[in-house]
């Protein structure tokens, strides 16, 4: 451990010192509360704040583009326009800003709290029964505590203290074993195909990638096709595919933020957003693509849809009870969701978790028999 102290002891510490706090902007809940932050974030936070019967008046965004329009039928204002609202407490859904949004709107007397810190105290307990009760090693209880203190202080330096490289395949069962079938739900331009080709020195047994991006998938058709050059293997051991994967087979919206091309992903096709470009997309289940065939390694990358993505993979992961390597860091509720499902699914599984970017994302949960 590093500099600071993300010890649980103090985690602990931390919980309980925002617990007031916490309950004080519960209080306001029935008056309505404001959400800082219109993004990827502060619209999941919409829909949690209300299952616990929140009021949301506004959502506070200080891109201009998004100004009187309405997100989940709440209206988005500037920060400049907060005064003329009735909102007094504020959660704040902008990850990076959050010390900055107190500065602007502390001399105000609004009553805030990160929306990330918020959730932490009101699910402390089940993230710690995962921490405490399924973690394997040191490492992990280590990188879980991390993860937490950067969500509960908005700082990203307990995250650099346990930064690892090689992501999805940091763990010595996650490489080298030379008879994998690897599926790479997630796949984008093929960057995880490829480190996985590299990891096992070009010797699997197939591969099943999966990209429902159309410029992403094209860039991965041109990497593999020099990846099957370079190391020597034949093509029809690779079966690309232009699809995304989910609970059940559908339609769904592949969006892009401008055209940006690593900022995309898949909503439900009726879900219209003016902001963004989008293209329509087949989207199935694993176990309905796999049928009866085996799968020994998944990673999945998914923005956030990681859990309807375990949803239609039961059989294939009590069947097959493969390694699993799982991002864990879209939503708040994945640090404990989704472990509790895949260890209700397969009760042998071991996990470990590991953080792999100097940023708040890129956590990793590894699942092994």
């Amino acid at each position: 451990m590093g500099n600071i102290d993300y010890t649980s002891v103090k985690i602990d510490e931390i919980v309980k010192s925002l617990a007031p706090k916490a309950k004080s902007l519960e209080d306001d809940f029935a008056n309505g509360v404001g959400i800082y932050g219109a993004g990827f974030l502060g619209t999941w936070a919409v829909d949690y704040l209300r299952s616990i019967d929140a009021k949301i008046n506004c959502f506070i965004d200080r891109d201009i583009n998004k100004s009187d329009t309405f997100i989940k039928n709440i209206k988005v204002i500037t920060p400049d326009k907060l005064k003329e609202s009735s909102v007094k407490s504020i959660f704040i859904a902008s990850r990076h800003v959050v010390k900055d949004v107190i500065d602007d709107l502390g001399q105000d007397n609004y009553n805030m709290i990160s929306f990330d810190g918020y959730f932490i105290v009101k699910n402390y307990q089940r993230l710690c029964k995962i921490r405490d009760g399924l973690l394997e090693d040191v490492k992990s209880v280590e990188t879980f505590n991390a993860i937490l203190y950067s969500m509960l202080t908005s700082s990203l330096q307990s995250c650099y203290e346990v930064m690892e490289k090689d992501m999805y395949f940091s763990l010595p069962e996650f490489s080298g074993t030379f008879e994998e079938t690897f599926v790479d739900v997630g796949a984008f331009v093929g960057d995880s195909v490829e480190r996985f080709i590299w990891e096992n020195l070009g010797t699997f047994r197939h591969i099943h990638a999966f990209e429902p991006g159309k410029r992403q998938f094209f860039a991965m058709q041109k990497r593999v096709e020099r990846l099957s050059l370079e190391w020597a293997f034949d093509m029809d051991k690779v079966s690309l595919n232009n699809i995304g994967l989910s609970s059940q087979e559908s339609q769904m919206n592949c969006t892009f933020e401008d055209d940006f091309p690593i900022r995309h992903g898949l909503v439900a096709s009726d879900v219209q957003d003016a902001n963004k470009s989008q293209s329509l997309a087949t989207v199935l289940s694993l176990d309905s693509y796999l049928g009866d065939k085996k799968a020994t390694f998944l990673k999945i990358d998914i923005e956030g849809m990681e859990m309807d993505f375990l949803r239609g993979a039961v059989k294939t992961i009590t069947v097959n009870k493969p390694k699993i390597a799982i991002c864990v860091y879209h939503y708040p509720s994945d640090l404990y969701e989704i472990a509790e499902f895949i260890k209700d699914l397969v009760p042998e599984y071991k996990f470990k978790i590991r953080q792999h970017a100097p940023i708040f994302g890129d956590f990793v949960l590894y699942c092994y028999i």
